[in-house]
């Protein structure tokens, strides 16, 4: 094993990142679901939360693997990242679109 580059310190940060964001975020549907009284409808952004929990726990997987330089072939776990962001983000959108916020 070789000592970390600066390259693969920020990729273990932007891991590092990905994870605290992604808790924020699962706060945020956790908060949705409820103020809106745990209803039927609140099952996606539960739903929406547990799956950026799962994407914060393959993020800080990441992280660790590549601060102690056993730098893996990442195509899976990029993978499956991605098509987290996406079912959460459409969640997200459906959220917008049917519940959307009274200002």
């Amino acid at each position: 094993m070789t000592a970390p580059t600066f390259a693969v310190e920020r990729t273990a940060l932007a891991w590092r990142r990905t994870a605290v964001a992604c808790m924020g975020t699962a706060a945020l549907f956790l908060n949705h679901a409820v103020s809106n009284g745990w209803r039927g409808a609140s099952a996606a952004p539960v739903v929406a939360a547990l799956t950026l929990t799962a994407l914060a726990f393959i993020a800080m997987r990441r992280n660790q693997i590549l601060l102690h330089g056993q730098i893996r072939d990442s195509a899976l776990p990029i993978a499956a990242v991605t098509l987290m962001v996406v079912g959460v983000a459409l969640v997200a959108a459906a959220i917008g679109l049917t519940d959307p916020v009274a200002v």
